[in-house]
């Protein structure tokens, strides 16, 4: 009895070892669960489970009706960029017989290639999309594998893979570079420029070297020593593509020294009267001014109807042969407290006995300047009118 359940025992394993091997053959896709043993069953388990972690963390793995996957990295729909190196590959795994050869239709974004593609057929187990866009779109490419060579022995159902490429960003113009200028040590330096069309990255740099954090609408440096002299430049940028300005030499020179008060005083009502300060700088120096806006300060010279909220605008006007060819609006300012550099600017206004009183409405600016003509338009912000005074002040 013994020796006889032995052999119907192998007879039975023997039989199921057939009908896998006919399933396997018959087809690639694995879909049917197959009892064996214990002893047997765990180590295929473990060979299945193995390659399917091991194909997923090749990229995107697309399942088809069992248990073949599409191996695809990056997964589709995948992104490039026109101008950008791009690349993609595409596999398949869990079948009983690699690919040998695919089939590649549909439309290959232009710049791109198959590597080893002739006509619309790959003798190679994987496939590989690569190279650089040149043309945005979507574009789809359609891959079918086959286990002989040249497109022999089908062994499953085609994939679409997707290419969406984006136009290439166009980065900002500059439109008005830094202008050098010569300040003493310990002085004050600030560059400006303007750029047009869209930014998202500023980055000023000294000698071509990026400076920390520097990534405002301009730069300041202050207590300036010999080894801050140099070029300075800035780079704007719209989604990676950069623009880098002229460049702007920093000279630290000692012999600059001089003070100037100027100051006007008119009846100012809202988008209408705008009193109009002319300030022209000569000579290689850079001057650090500071340019006040008052009207509820007045109230304590018994000035009557004071402007309640006061605003200025600094500008700078562009001249090439003796002619203005342009504006360059640098700085502006409503509430001398709300300010990119307000604790400077505090510390300027206390040091020239010029302070505000804290939480008023006047208005001030803090800039350095270099050589060239310059305006200062001061008014009413918003509804309010009344009797104010522009001042400007020459620090240094």
């Amino acid at each position: 009895m013994t020796l006889l359940w032995l052999q119907m025992k192998f007879a039975r394993a023997q039989v199921s070892i057939f009908m896998l091997a006919m399933l396997l053959q018959r087809t690639p896709v694995i879909k049917y669960l197959v009892q064996f043993e214990k002893a047997a069953t765990a180590p295929v388990a473990k060979l299945i489970r193995a390659f399917t972690i091991s194909a997923a963390s090749l990229g995107g793995l697309h399942s088809l009706s069992g248990a073949t996957e599409y191996v695809i990295n990056p997964a589709s729909p995948a992104s490039a960029k026109v101008g950008e190196e791009f690349a993609l590959a595409f596999a398949i795994t869990d079948t009983p017989e690699t690919a040998d050869s695919w089939r590649i239709t549909g439309t290959i974004p232009p710049g791109l290639s198959v590597s080893g593609l002739v006509g619309d057929n790959l003798n190679s187990r994987t496939g590989t999309i690569t190279g650089t866009p040149t043309e945005a779109g979507s574009f789809d490419v359609t891959v079918q594998p086959y286990n002989g060579p040249n497109q022999t022995r089908q062994t499953t159902g085609s994939e679409t893979i997707t290419i969406n490429v984006a136009a290439a960003p166009i980065p900002p113009e500059i439109v008005w570079h830094p202008i050098s200028m010569t300040v003493p040590t310990g002085g004050r330096a600030q560059f400006f420029f303007e750029a047009s069309g869209e930014m998202d990255t500023v980055q000023w740099l000294k000698d071509g070297t990026p400076i920390g954090d520097e990534s405002g609408s301009t730069l300041i440096l202050t207590g300036t020593t010999l080894s801050d002299a140099g070029v300075y430049t800035v780079s704007a940028s719209n989604d990676g593509s950069a623009t880098v300005s002229e460049g702007a030499t920093l000279t630290i020179d000692d012999a600059a020294d001089s003070t100037v008060i100027f100051s006007n005083q008119g009846f100012l009502a809202p988008e209408s009267d705008v009193l109009i300060s002319s300030l022209v700088i000569e000579g290689g120096a850079a001057r650090t001014i500071l340019l006040r806006g008052l009207g509820p300060a007045l109230d304590g010279a018994n000035a009557l109807g004071v402007l309640a909220n006061p605003q200025l605008e600094l500008i700078r006007s562009v001249i090439e042969n003796d002619e203005e060819i342009g504006t360059q609006a640098l700085l502006s300012n409503d509430d001398w407290e709300v300010d990119l550099n307000a604790a400077e600017l505090a510390a300027a206004l206390s040091s020239s006995g010029k302070s505000f009183e804290s939480g008023s409405k006047d208005a001030a600016i803090l800039v350095t300047l270099a050589e060239g003509s310059y305006t200062v338009k001061f008014s009413g912000n918003s509804e309010w009118m009344g009797i104010g005074l522009a001042e400007m002040v020459v620090i240094e």
